[in-house]
């Protein structure tokens, strides 16, 4: 387990890195950065770099099949993206639902091969997930050799286990589609060096998901904005333009006009502020708690774990704060920002990806403080807690506030004790499956794997403390 820890091989291959490399991928500088000398046969270790990246990968496979064997359902926005494309696909033309079809369009694959099979709707609950699937890949192949071995690993694990995606990928809302073009698109188009085709691709992937779900071009505009200041180049704002034309010529085409985006006479007229608040803060759909790896400054922690020759991380990583601080703003001025009965705040899926990253990248810094590591570990659980909530309590809802259109919603959107995060403390289930069981293991074992580490690195400088305590307890009067 503490193999986690080694630097001077990789991890994938257990070959020495170059001095240069390891310079590059090589642990953080500074005063803090290094764990104690007596550890450093632990991450120079070929043999225990392997066991820890086996492990790894294995955790991750089995918080895939986790995904795999999770509830499905098509419901609510869901159901009513996949009429408008049996619509389309059976040959009765463009329905004039709300729900944009830029990302369904995306789904007939999987749609055909479920009207083989005799089931498309069984098989249209698993695009997503394949969508999922195929971002990790994505994101494996981008970073692999780029960035640090066991920064990306945990990158990918916590993804996987450590964010809100299971409800994301049992059902076929729209959410998913935007989160995963925009998420790998940013990095192909602001992070990665020196690959013009692939700068061009990220930004195809970000305007498609910006058409998808056309509330976020401010967010998308705001990416675009950066990135122009940053290099002095107007061609970046063209991406928002593309996708807002395309949003306006789908609602000319399947309703009429350019400007029917089929929502009636619901506006953004919800106070900002209090929607941001609600939006950031609120127990029952807060990103402070369903993504509190947003809390954790990445910067520093992540200087010295990429090669800056191939990919500057920390760019991408903005870019992704960017799109999210776009969204909160956006979202803020909507009645609807909480997202009505759906699992934690899923206009904001996006935001998996700076969280995981950022948190990753404390778990790979080495830092023998105890009170970092204390809050570090902190995040660490709540994290998993999030990623076991979503997947085994999804639909364990609170009979104070639901069925919806009562006067007690509220108290699971800003309440602790009716919150979806918090309420299966309160009132846990009897009958719980054995593979509801497995799954609440398998993400037990995920934060025993990924805090191990960090609680020996700071067991040190805990004794040392201690020590010194006893030491003053003499000086201590009535």
């Amino acid at each position: 387990m503490l193999g986690h820890e080694e630097r001077t091989v990789t991890a994938d291959t257990g070959r020495p890195v170059s001095p240069t490399a390891e310079a590059i991928l090589g642990a953080p500088a500074g005063s803090h950065a290094r764990a104690e000398a007596g550890w450093d046969h632990l991450r120079t270790s070929r043999r225990l770099g392997r066991t820890a990246a086996v492990t790894d990968y294995l955790l991750i496979a089995a918080g895939m099949v986790s995904l795999l064997v999770t509830d499905r359902h098509l419901v609510g926005d869901g159901a009513r993206r996949f009429d408008a494309l049996t619509q389309l696909l059976t040959g009765g033309g463009l329905s004039t639902d709300r729900y944009s079809l830029v990302g369904p369009l995306f789904a007939a694959p999987v749609w055909w091969l479920g009207r083989a099979a005799g089931d498309p709707g069984g098989w249209i609950t698993h695009y997503n997930l394949v969508l999922f699937a195929l971002s990790l890949g994505l994101l494996f192949g981008l970073l692999r050799r780029r960035v640090d071995a066991v920064l990306l690993r945990r990158f990918l694990l916590l993804l996987v286990a450590g964010s809100m995606i299971a409800p994301h990928v049992s059902d076929f809302y729209g959410e998913t589609f935007t989160a995963m073009t925009v998420g790998v698109g940013v990095l192909c188009a602001v992070a990665v060096v020196g690959h013009p085709a692939l700068r061009a691709a990220g930004w195809v992937a970000m305007t498609l998901g910006g058409a998808n779900t056309m509330s976020t071009l401010p967010a998308l505009g705001l990416v675009g904005l950066r990135q122009g200041a940053r290099t002095h180049r107007l061609r970046f704002v063209v991406p928002v333009l593309v996708a807002a034309v395309l949003a306006l010529a789908e609602s000319w085409a399947r309703r009429g006009s350019p400007f029917d985006q089929g929502y009636g006479t619901e506006r953004f007229d919800f106070p900002v502020l209090l929607g941001v608040l609600a939006i950031l803060l609120s127990f029952g759909k807060g990103l402070v708690f369903f993504t509190p790896g947003l809390l954790l400054p990445a910067r520093r922690r992540l200087r010295g774990l990429y090669d800056p020759a191939a990919v500057d991380l920390w760019r991408g990583q903005e870019a992704w704060l960017y799109f999210v601080a776009g969204l909160v703003v956006v979202y803020g001025g909507w009645w609807a920002w909480n997202g009505d009965l759906y699992w934690g705040p899923r206009f904001f899926l996006v935001a998996i990806f700076p969280a995981s990253l950022a948190l990753a990248a404390w778990l790979t810094h080495h830092d023998s403080r105890p009170s970092r590591n204390l809050a570090l570990l902190g995040v660490l659980a709540l994290s998993l807690w999030v990623g076991a909530n979503s997947t085994v309590f999804e639909m364990l809802l609170s009979p104070t506030c639901y069925p919806l259109a009562t006067k007690q919603e509220d108290f699971c959107r800003y309440g602790v004790l009716e919150s979806r995060l918090w309420y299966p403390w309160l009132s846990w289930p009897e009958d719980l499956s054995a593979t509801r069981w497995a799954q609440l293991h398998y993400h037990a074992l995920v934060l025993y794997w990924l805090a191990l580490p960090v609680i020996i690195r700071s067991f040190p400088e805990v004794l040392r403390r201690v020590r010194q305590a006893v030491r003053r307890l003499p000086e201590w009067r009535l």
